[in-house]
């Protein structure tokens, strides 16, 4: 090729470069066309009800300010009747009938990992965005060690290997630290989610092993001595044999890994009749989140410890928190910790779309919006900081998982009065939380025994 031919070329290509850069410059983001998000859940129940009605509060809230990039958001309701396979006959109507490209289920582990496996084969044709509230690491692990088969696939809460450390750990460090204790009860509820809690857990994965030290070693890593351990089966009814134990075995304080599959109202109603009433009771969760927990024990919370999701008055993390409690308050609905995230996961899948189309990208491309959703933070969570609101980079083992929240306990000390007993000083809220958040809130010295509020 001559010179003068090889410099016309060299010209061409730079006019073509250029021109293609000025058309791409110049051209407007693609319009999104459509946002539907389907709900799949067990309306029936009281509970559950409340996760699926925090999604559409915050539905109804995003249309009334103008909808995501000027769309409204289609919501539609499936009842899977807390069944497997009524989840995944829900999932292939709300996916491949309605055309759902989110998908919001309320439901155990196993409901879940059940719609990663249909949603695999689902995906390529009705590409979509799956989302869950729960703990079993086994969905995390799995879009590690299988991005391409389950990048759709979000848990829109922390992995059981990260809360299941983090939480009883700051809680430990406030027994031993804060309220001057050394011996201690742990009974754990006996299923899946607590494996780890109880056996402990190993996990070899493309970015590293996870590891999680069950409970016992946590607390004597900490300095406690676990004088007495046990399981809870699930749907157990009758306490009073391990609140003696407790007691027989000279606790000082019982830590209750419970969910809602422990019935922590009848256990807390025993405890205060029992003899192990004078011993510090703390429960993990369940509805003793909900300030409700008094009226539902009738008064036999007292002195009881957990952590509140529904307060009033609770400490705001961002704007959304406390309008978000008194709006579900005013439905007549108690807002548990599942209801905050579902609520947030909805404001999380419209800044990923915002995020997608000012990038001048496709808000449609749902393989866009996921690589958005791994990336940008949630500013309007209402549990988490925004800057910790992020589900993660594929490099991390908590990737399309939020991290988990340290502890805080709130003391039941009356009728609609809590007071929050964590210290400041707690070196795994001291890592999560800003100091002068840690120090306008949190007031150790405010809890009392459980017979002091008793009075005897």
């Amino acid at each position: 090729m001559s010179r003068g031919a090889l410099a016309a070329l060299v010209v061409l290509i730079v006019v073509i470069v250029g021109l293609s850069v000025y058309l791409s410059i110049g051209r407007p983001a693609p319009k999104l066309q459509s946002v539907k998000i389907a709900l799949l859940y067990d309306p029936t129940n009281p509970v559950l009800k409340g996760e699926g009605e925090a999604a559409k509060l915050a539905i109804e809230e995003i249309n009334a300010g103008g909808g995501i990039l000027g769309v409204n958001v289609e919501v539609r309701t499936w009842n899977t009747m807390r069944t497997t396979e009524g989840a995944l006959a829900a999932y292939r109507e709300a996916v491949m009938d309605w055309g759902a490209q989110y998908v919001l289920l309320e439901g155990v582990s196993e409901e879940m990992l059940a719609l990663m496996e249909e949603g695999k084969t689902l995906y390529p044709q009705y590409p979509h965005v799956l989302m869950y509230c729960g703990m079993a690491g086994e969905v995390t692990i799995k879009v590690m060690e299988n991005y391409d088969k389950y990048k759709f696939a979000f848990r829109i809460f922390d992995a059981d290997y990260d809360a299941n450390v983090a939480r009883p750990a700051s809680l430990f460090w406030d027994v031993k630290n804060s309220f001057g204790l050394n011996k201690i009860a742990i009974l754990i509820e006996d299923a899946a989610w607590t494996r780890g809690a109880r056996e402990g857990l190993r996990v070899e994965t493309r970015y590293g092993t996870v590891v999680q030290k069950p409970l016992r070693e946590i607390a004597k890593d900490i300095g406690l001595e676990v004088v007495y351990e046990d399981r809870i089966p699930v749907g157990c009814k009758e306490f009073l044999p391990y609140l003696e134990a407790a007691k027989a075995k000279g606790a000082e304080f019982i830590f209750v890994m419970s969910s809602w599959y422990t019935d922590t109202t009848t256990l807390t109603k025993q405890w205060a009749a029992s003899t192990a009433r004078d011993i510090y009771l703390a429960l993990y969760g369940g509805p003793n989140a909900w300030m409700a927990f008094w009226q539902l024990t009738g008064g036999a919370a007292l002195g009881v410890l957990s952590p509140i999701t529904d307060f009033e008055n609770l400490p705001s993390l961002s704007p959304y928190t406390q309008p978000f409690i008194r709006k579900m308050h005013e439905r007549g609905l108690r807002p548990d910790g599942s209801a905050h995230y579902y609520y947030s996961a909805v404001y999380h899948i419209k800044d990923a779309i915002e995020y997608v189309h000012d990038q001048g990208k496709d808000p449609n491309d749902i393989n866009e919006v996921i690589k958005a959703l791994e990336k940008v933070p949630c500013r309007e969570h209402t549990l988490l900081l925004a800057e910790r609101a992020v589900l993660g980079l594929k490099e991390n083992a908590l990737f399309h998982s939020y991290p988990a929240v340290p502890l805080s306990l709130y003391q039941f000390q009356g009728p609609d009065q809590v007071v929050l007993v964590s210290s400041p000083d707690n070196p795994y809220l001291r890592a999560y939380y800003p100091p002068d958040f840690l120090q306008q809130y949190y007031h150790p010295e405010l809890i009392k025994t459980p017979a002091q509020l008793r009075g005897s």
